[in-house]
């Protein structure tokens, strides 16, 4: 007894916050039996085993102020997990992952309760596998499933089923033998739920503009990436370039990509038309204009799907940092003095070096080569991978571009061994690869053989083999991950398919004798943990060499790191091709024509150098809160350019990290330099800016980066997005957030970076809302098709809320229960424990009805008058007082109720 005291006392006392998070009538059910559960357990006799409570749970209407006088049909409320008949709109959740959002009926029962309905289709689509439940002959159901749409317990057609409703997520959540369930990998999503999107235009944007000089020479460069998306549903027309612009040189603007996509899910593949880029884990990767499809292993669950390097270097001052694939800008941005790591790659192919170059402050460019190719190709027992392409090479400086088709397959043939091969047929150029890759307890292995024969115009045909061997073993004893990329060898009349587009090309400019002719090449990559207390080593190198060039050529990137107590220490040596003549930001050194073949160079009269750099890096933290700023000293020496000293402190300036700084002060070549940089990161856009000046020479840059979508509700700006994202619509809730989004003032926001084929979960916090804000539910999941715009929706209620202490005529209180209704009859509110009304919808003054039964003695009209708040008085809540009584006559007088808000200050 004084549990439902004390728990009536509760609901009284919290009844203004309760009501935000759910109606009150669902509210009252969840109080009064708080297991909302149908199925075998719900049916069942006496106390639940998992909780020790007896469902049958009733209520005392003698707890009421009014005791049982009261007339009110309460009995609706005792009946364990009482939901209102009708349709509701939510998510399928099945043994607590989610399976679909879709409607979700709830049919009157002619014992007065409620149940849900099913579909046998949909049961199946939920992951039911109705075929079990028909073999089990030792388990058989109560009855037998009907064909179409029926109403009751599940647990009368699928044994130990049982289902329950959360009316605050509006969700259905099934609990189901795993006996009867079908055998999904984790993160299976149904493809009917994959959600094609609506239209809409995403255009993403990144701005750099850099600006440095000495000796009063001073010149400026900018750049400005760009990606657009126009989405018609599932269709997707996508184009990504770059506009360079170097001062006294003029601008220019470079089409990376330009392609219209659609994916095909019956072939879990994805069929792209105009410019595009081949994959590189068979053969090299080129860009192509004409058709290709291929499969697209994100349509796979997560947890079958089976890598973008990370790009590590250091700078000296402000420095402007651009990647290029394939000849195509890929990144470019400012970085702060100190070592820097860029690990938000998007390749345009799976294969293909990244050039690396680094300009600093002073004009000093250094240039290093980040190895980058296809890791082993294991596939699971079998799993398919195949590509389709056919069109003209179509890379940026060619004269000559030849027609090129391409088939590649790869099958997972046991658990232990994945064949793979492919075909290349371009003008005046044929290849064939055969290959396998094979698990063993020793490691990962690939090895293939690729047979090439070429004949350039002009040339004397050559043909040859090439072959590869690829290793990747993780040493969980140890701590070792060791990854051999490639090792590969080449006899002198091979050509890959990007080598012979190089030759092809220098044939047409007549230099032709410059070409080299790749050997030998080996990538290896190590990552080492040597223990929680002793650190971590790593180290990223590329060996090649040339049967027509002297010499070979080496890169590599070697580090450790460690930390004691709160600081982190590290010391890295770097390999790298290094400039030292002083140029013009943006002029070139040397021409890259690229290629696997590790380039084909036209000499210029700089020339290039390697310079070998030693860097010592320690960081400490200035206190132990989030926002705690960092201090980093740095050492470095290079073989060419000397010894460098830095001094640096960053930090957040807020909570959420939106606001960071660097100062910087360091000494190098016989200079002091100093440097301020900052970074805003925001709902909106991400911005940036630097400034450097010392030993003669001076620095400054500004970016930003974001994206615009346009979509059938306006216009909505975002911080960079990806190629698929969200569209929230919650009008009425602007300044709710879901991670760094917030909420506009039209009610919009853009989620970035969805997985597409998998299901997102994205929450939105009402928090920074107004308090009479109402979210009928705060979360939504979808599985998005790639490149689309999916619409979360999310109902917003804004609508007054009112709490009335009213009396009847007679002064005795109002039935607890009794439904209230407005003018047009909807259902508006109920009454709560001591006679006081809850009332959401009514927005201008009126009259309501307040009904506890069908006679005509059992309602009243309640005359309700809002009035306009006092000038300068927010009040979003009301708290009227007014008597319920039969209708007044026409013309009559009404007394004006008073009006307090909901801190007690009273109005008139």
């Amino acid at each position: 007894m004084s549990l439902i005291i004390a728990t009536r006392q509760r609901i009284r006392s919290a009844l203004p916050d309760m009501w935000r998070r759910a109606f009150l009538p669902s509210l009252i059910a969840s109080v009064l039996s708080p297991t909302v559960a149908y199925g075998a357990a719900a049916a069942s006799s006496g106390a639940d085993p998992a909780t020790n409570l007896d469902p049958a749970v009733t209520f005392d209407a003698n707890l009421t102020v009014g005791g049982s006088e009261s007339q009110v049909d309460l009995t609706r409320f005792s009946k364990a997990g009482y939901v209102p008949p009708g349709i509701y709109h939510g998510d399928i959740i099945v043994n607590q992952v989610w399976r679909a959002h879709t409607t979700i009926e709830f049919a009157a029962q002619a014992d007065g309760t409620t149940k849900p309905c099913f579909d046998a289709a949909a049961l199946m689509r939920y992951g039911i596998d109705l075929a079990k439940v028909a073999a089990d002959a030792a388990n058989p159901p109560r009855k037998a499933m009907p064909q179409g749409s029926f109403c009751g317990n599940i647990g009368d057609y699928v044994p130990g089923a049982t289902t329950s409703f959360d009316p605050g997520e509006q969700s259905l959540s099934f609990s189901v033998p795993q006996l009867y369930m079908s055998r999904h990998a984790r993160g299976y999503v149904d493809p009917s739920q994959w959600d094609g999107g609506i239209n809409a235009d995403v255009l993403g944007y990144n701005a750099n503009v850099y600006r440095s000089g000495n000796a009063g020479l001073y010149q400026a460069n900018g750049y400005l990436g760009l990606t657009n998306a126009l989405s018609f549903g599932s269709w997707h027309f996508d184009h990504t370039g770059a506009l360079t612009w170097v001062q006294g040189q003029g601008a220019r603007y470079q089409n990376t990509a330009t392609y219209l996509q659609h994916d095909i899910p019956a072939w879990q593949a994805q069929v792209v038309v105009g410019d595009t880029f081949t994959s590189g884990d068979l053969f090299d990767s080129v860009r192509v204009r004409g058709l290709r499809m291929y499969t697209d292993n994100r349509m796979l669950p997560q947890s079958m799907r089976g890598y973008a390097p990370i790009v590590r270097g250091v700078a000296d001052t402000n420095a402007h940092v651009v990647i290029r694939q394939n000849g195509y800008i890929i990144y470019d941005t400012t970085v702060a003095p100190g070592p820097f790591v860029i690990d938000d790659l998007y390749p345009t192919g799976f294969g293909g070096d990244l050039d690396v170059e680094v300009t600093e402050a002073d004009g000093r460019v250094r240039r290093f080569t980040q190895p980058y190719s296809a890791v082993p190709q294991l596939l699971r027992q079998g799993q398919q991978l195949w590509t389709a392409t056919a069109g003209r090479v179509n890379q940026t400086g060619l004269r000559d571009s030849p027609n090129v088709g391409q088939f590649t397959y790869q099958r997972g043939l046991s658990n232990l061994f994945t064949g793979y091969g492919g075909v290349t047929l371009a003008t005046g150029y044929q290849s064939l690869l055969t290959g396998g890759a094979f698990n063993t307890p020793f490691g990962a292995f690939s090895a293939d053989v690729t047979y090439a024969s070429n004949h350039a115009p002009g040339l004397s045909s050559t043909s040859g083999y090439g072959m590869r061997l690829g290793y990747n073993q993780n040493f969980s004893n140890t701590g070792t991950n060791l990854g051999i990329a490639t090792y590969r060898y080449a006899t002198p009349g091979y050509l890959g398919l990007s080598d012979y587009v190089v030759l092809r090309n220098a044939v047409a400019q007549g230099q032709a004798n410059l070409f080299l002719r790749q050997h030998t090449r080996m990538d290896i990559t190590v990552n080492q943990s040597l223990g929680d207390r002793i650190g971590q080593l790593y180290l990223n190198a590329s060996w090649r060499n040339y049967w027509n060039g002297a010499g070979r050529q080496v890169d590599f990137n070697a580090g450790y790191s460690n930390s004691w107590k709160s600081a982190t220490y590290s010391v890295s040596v770097e390999r790298t091709r290094d400039n030292l003549t002083s140029r013009a930001p943006g002029q070139a050194l040397v021409s890259p024509v690229t290629g696997d073949n590790g380039g084909f160079f036209t000499p210029t009269s700089q020339g290039t150098i390697r310079d070998t750099r030693v860097m010592l890096n320690l960081t400490i933290p200035l206190g132990r809160p989030d926002r705690a700023p960092m201090l980093v000293a740095s050492a470095t020496h290079s073989r060419t350019s000397g010894s460098s000293q830095q001094l640096s402190l960053n930090g957040a300036l807020d909570a959420d990290h939106r606001y960071n700084y660097n100062a910087t002060v360091g000494h190098s070549g016989g200079s002091t330099q100093g440097s301020l940089s900052g970074q805003y990161t925001g709902s909106r856009v991400n911005a940036n800016a630097s400034y450097s000046q010392g030993g003669g020479f001076r620095q400054s840059g500004l970016g930003a980066g974001g994206a615009v979508v346009v979509h059938a509700g306006g216009i909505t700006f975002s911080p960079p997005t990806g190629d698929t994202v969200g569209l929230i619509e919650a009008r009425g809730a602007a300044g709710a957030r879901t991670g760094t989004t917030t909420i506009d003032g039209r009610g919009y926001a853009v989620v970035p970076y969805l997985m597409p084929y998998e299901l997102n979960t994205i929450e939105l916090d009402p928090k920074g809302t107004t308090s009479n804000v109402e979210l009928k539910s705060t979360t939504q999941n979808v599985a998005p098709r790639a490149g689309s715009v999916v619409r979360l929706h999310y109902d917003v209620d804004r609508s007054q809320l009112l709490l009335i202490d009213a009396r009847q005529a007679n002064g005795s209180p109002l039935p607890f229960g009794a439904d209230v209704f407005d003018a047009q009859g909807t259902n508006v509110g109920v009454v709560g424990q001591s006679s006081r009304l809850v009332v959401r919808g009514v927005d201008a003054s009126t009259t309501l009805t307040v009904r506890w039964g069908a006679g005509a003695n059992e309602s009243c009209r309640l005359p309700v008058t809002l009035p306009a708040n006092a000038k300068g008085v927010q009040s979003n809540t009301l708290m009227l007082q007014s008597t319920c009584g039969a209708p007044l006559p026409d013309g009559s007088a009404m007394a004006q109720p008073a009006v307090r808000n909901i801190s007690g200050a009273v109005m008139h």
